[in-house]
C-alpha cells in the first residue's frame, strides 16, 4: 500500500482499537468480500475485541442491512467490499446510533465521510487502479499495520484471484503461498468453491466464513461443499454453448449481448469464464430467474470502455433500477418491463462512444 494519508490510517486504527462492544460486519458475498470480511474479523480477534456479527450481502440489499442493524443494535458497523456510498440514506440511518467504517475499492459515488463515518476507498490511498486493488488486499494492508496477519496472508489471495488481480499482486501471492504452504492452483480452486456456493447454494454462503476463519486451505478443499464446483462447471458448459449459438453480436460496437433464463443466478460466473476469450470485447449478459427484476453483468478487460459508466448511463431514467462496479467489470438490474429500454440505451451509448473515437 502506497499512502501519505496519515489521517485515514489513524482513524482506522482508532476505530479498531475502540471496537470493544457489539459490532456488525457486512461483507460482499463473493470471494473478495468474503476474504476481506474474514481478515477484518481476524483483526478484531487479535485486538481482543468481541467477534462481530458477520453478514454476507449484495450492495443493493439495503432492507436486509437495515433489518440486521435493527436486530443487533451495534455501536459499530463495518462495510467491506460494499459500495455503500451509493446508498447514502442507509449510512445516515445507521449513523444515528452507531459509528461506521467503510473499506472499499469501487468508484466513489458520494463522499460519506463524517464525524460518525470513516470512509476509505483504495483510490484514496494508492495510485493503483481501484479495480486492481481488491478490498481483501486493502483490508489486509490496513489491518496488518495494527496486528500480525502473516498466518492469514493466504486469505486475501483468494480475493485477489476472485477479482482477477493476480498480475498486479504476483509477488504478494508468491510470498503468501510459500508462507502458507499452499499453491496458487489450490487457492484458485478455493476461489472457484466460493463462486460455486454463491451460485448453486447461496443459502450456505455464510458457512464459508467459518471455513476461512478456522480451517487451513487444504482443509477447505476437503469440504463436501467442493461438489458444488462440479455442479457449477456443468451448468457453465451448457450456458457457454448457448452463448456461442444465441448471443447477439454487434461487430461495429464490439459488443456481445446475451439473454438467458438459467436455473441458478449464474451470470457473474458465466461472464467471468467468457472474459478471457473476449478480453477486447464488451460483454453484457442479462439473467432472468423469474424475479421482478432482471439482472445483468458487463465485462471488458482492455479498459477501452468503462463498464461502470456504461451501465450507469444505460439505466439512467429507468425507475427502480441500479448499476455500478469497476471499469472492467460492473453489474446492475432493471424491472423486466424496462429491459428493452435498457438494451436500447446501451446500444445508443456505445454508438455515441464510437462516434467520438
Amino acid at each position: 500500500m502506497v499512502t501519505t494519508n496519515k489521517k485515514i490510517l489513524e482513524q482506522f486504527r482508532e476505530f479498531l482499537l475502540s471496537a470493544k462492544k457489539q459490532s456488525v460486519l457486512f461483507y460482499h458475498s463473493d470471494a473478495d468480500g468474503l476474504a476481506a470480511g474474514v481478515i477484518m474479523a481476524k483483526a478484531f480477534e487479535k485486538l481482543g475485541n468481541a467477534a462481530p456479527v458477520s453478514v454476507p450481502v449484495e450492495y443493493f440489499e439495503t432492507d436486509k442491512m437495515l433489518a440486521v442493524f435493527k436486530k443487533h443494535a451495534p455501536t459499530k458497523v463495518i462495510f467491506v467490499d460494499i459500495a455503500i456510498d451509493s446508498k447514502p440514506h442507509v449510512v445516515k440511518e445507521m449513523e444515528k446510533k452507531a459509528k461506521l467504517l467503510v473499506v472499499d475499492h469501487h468508484k466513489i459515488a458520494h463522499n460519506i465521510e463524517s464525524k460518525r463515518t470513516i470512509f476509505i476507498k483504495a483510490q484514496m490511498l494508492s495510485p493503483i487502479e481501484p479495480s486492481n486493488y481488491p478490498a481483501s488486499k486493502l483490508t489486509f494492508d490496513l489491518c496488518s499495520a495494527i496486528v500480525d496477519l502473516k498466518k492469514e496472508s493466504w486469505v486475501p489471495c483468494v480475493g485477489i484471484i476472485g477479482d482477477k488481480s493476480t498480475v498486479q499482486w504476483k509477488s504478494f501471492l508468491k510470498k503468501a503461498c510459500e508462507e502458507s504452504k499452499v499453491s496458487v492452483e489450490e487457492l484458485k480452486h478455493i476461489a472457484e468453491l466460493v463462486e460455486a456456493v454463491k451460485v448453486v447454494s447461496p443459502e450456505r454462503f455464510s458457512e464459508l466464513f467459518d471455513m476461512f476463519y478456522f480451517l487451513a486451505p487444504k482443509e477447505i478443499l476437503e469440504s463436501p461443499l467442493n461438489q458444488k464446483r462440479v455442479t457449477l462447471k456443468k451448468a457453465l458448459a451448457k450456458l457457454k454453448e448457448q452463448f456461442k449459438n444465441k448471443a447477439e453480436y454487434y461487430p461495429d460496437l464490439e459488443l456481445y449481448f446475451f439473454e438467458m433464463k438459467p436455473e441458478f443466478p449464474i451470470k457473474s460466473a458465466l461472464i467471468d469464464s467468457l472474459t478471457d476469450k473476449y478480453p477486447d470485447k464488451t460483454l453484457v449478459i442479462v439473467e432472468d430467474i423469474g424475479e421482478e427484476k432482471v439482472r445483468f453483468s458487463a465485462r471488458r478487460q482492455d479498459f477501452r470502455v468503462k463498464m461502470n459508466e456504461l451501465l450507469e448511463k444505460a439505466v439512467r431514467g429507468i425507475p427502480d433500477s441500479d448499476a455500478g462496479g469497476h471499469v472492467p467489470a460492473a453489474a446492475g438490474s432493471v424491472p423486466r418491463a424496462h429491459l428493452e429500454k435498457f438494451k436500447e440505451n446501451l446500444l445508443n451509448i456505445l454508438r455515441e462512444y464510437k462516434k467520438k473515437k
